[in-house]
């Protein structure tokens, strides 16, 4: 009867063990999540802050000063090659000019004719010889004639663009010592960047480039490098420095929000795009010699697989050989040992 009772219990048992044994195993095994390898395209960059500057700028500049009469444009406008830009009044310029240059040229022979008196009293010369000495003349200036200066009555636009700089006002003697006005170019612009020495020996020109930054609409501009200064400069920063070559760009897809004077992002790509076999950081480990290997789900287990990496990019590193496409690697499988039971959750 005990021998019949035991017979029919053992079996019970086993089966109801056998019934919870998947929720035991489930309970005991480590959950963990999944990434297969991929192939990515990768480009390298280097970036750079860069100013946005006109590709052609034409200043405009007067031999003499003059008196504006009317100015026609002003900062912002938009002007076309020949347009009328100011207006001169020459006579009352020649005038004023005239004066100014017979006042200037007196006070220069006074001073030359005291340095020449002192010459010849320390020599023993004459006037007339002390002259013949410094090539130069002692006889009262004659004043320069209205007709020989030449003063443009009108100003006009040397080309298509923008006018940046007005440097003129009406009815007020101007000074010929910076631009009357510069106009910069519409069609196209460049970004200028300070290029790292240790950049230098992989940009070229012809590098491609990218631009970007804020206050373009979230735009993104194609550029290409077009002039490698031939010399360095030093670049300060506090009390550090910095080797730099002024290197130029010129924007192909230009459009009116790149505006000059702009600081934007200039993202370098000295390569060309290359497609790796890869693996997110978080799935790769490293023993006590060094060794780089994964955990691979399998059979409900974590198998190691020693693995050779190669180039590290911003988010994931190359796998040289060790996994195939299909292989189920453990992400941040910190914790877990070889050969460990798993329960695999999902795959990302």
């Amino acid at each position: 009867m005990k021998k019949r009772f035991v017979l029919l219990l053992v079996p019970m048992l086993l089966g109801s063990l056998l019934a919870y044994l998947p929720t035991i195993i489930y309970k005991i095994a480590v959950p963990v999540n999944t990434v297969k390898p991929e192939a990515i395209t990768y480009q390298r960059t280097i970036s750079y802050i860069g100013q946005v500057e006109p590709s052609d700028t034409k200043e405009i500049y007067l031999e003499t000063a003059v008196i504006p009469s009317n100015i026609f444009v002003e900062p912002g406008d938009y002007v076309r090659k020949g347009e009328l830009l100011a207006s001169i009044d020459t006579q009352l310029t020649k005038t004023v000019l005239a004066q100014g240059v017979y006042t200037s040229d007196e006070n220069q022979t006074l001073k030359e004719k005291k340095l020449l008196e002192e010459y010849g009293k320390a020599y023993g010369l004459t006037d007339e010889a002390a002259a013949q000495v410094f090539n130069t003349r002692t006889t009262s200036p004659v004043q320069r004639s209205e007709d020989a200066l030449f003063i443009p009555s009108d100003l006009f636009s040397p080309m298509d663009g923008i006018v940046t700089q007005v440097n003129l006002s009406a009815d007020t003697l101007c000074s010929p010592n910076k631009a009357a006005i510069v106009v910069n170019s519409i069609e196209s612009c460049k970004v200028t960047i300070q290029l790292r020495q240790s950049d230098v020996d992989e940009i070229q020109v012809g590098t491609a480039a990218l631009i970007q930054g804020e206050g373009l609409n979230g735009r993104t501009y194609q550029a290409v490098v077009q002039k490698i200064f031939p010399t360095a400069q030093k670049e300060y920063n506090g009390f550090t420095s910095e080797t730099v070559v002024q290197t130029e760009l010129i924007v192909y897809d230009w459009d009116e929000n790149l505006k000059s004077g702009y600081s934007v992002e200039v993202v370098l790509m000295p390569e060309e795009p290359v497609k790796y076999f890869s693996l997110p950081y978080e799935a790769v480990c490293q023993d006590k010699d060094n060794t780089e290997y994964v955990l691979v789900a399998q059979n409900g287990r974590a198998v190691r697989r020693n693995i050779v990496t190669g180039v590290e990019m911003p988010e994931a590193v190359e796998i040289q050989s060790g996994l195939s496409f299909w292989d189920d690697v453990i992400l941040s499988p910190s914790g877990l040992e070889e050969n460990q039971l798993i329960n695999v959750r999902g795959e990302k």
